[in-house]
């Protein structure tokens, strides 16, 4: 008779947690790996920043990049303002197809 019940707990452990491995798969490929993936991009994005790329920051400012150190960007915003960013609120490099239609 206790050998059923330990049998029983242990089966009802492992249907379980056959229903927890799908759970945690779909958290993964739904979740986790697209964020690795946008970190990746992003840093691969910065690594790639290079004097003169018109770029956007988080705050939604439009800048071009005059110069480049590994924590900070200072960004010519209009010919008589250079404003100093952290690298980090970079968020993206504006395509020169782009920056020609404007």
């Amino acid at each position: 008779m206790f050998i059923l019940q330990e049998f029983s707990h242990s089966s009802s452990f492992f249907r379980s947690l056959l229903v927890f491995i799908p759970v945690i798969a779909i958290f993964w490929f739904l979740v986790i790996s697209p964020q690795r993936k946008e970190e990746k991009k992003k840093k691969e994005m910065m690594q790639n920043l290079k004097k003169g790329d018109t770029v956007l920051t988080v705050s939604g400012i439009f800048g071009i990049v005059k110069k480049i150190s590994d924590t900070e960007v200072v960004l010519e915003l209009n010919s008589s303002s250079d404003v100093r960013f952290l690298k980090s609120s970079i968020e993206k490099v504006i395509p020169e197809r782009i920056k020609g239609k404007s």
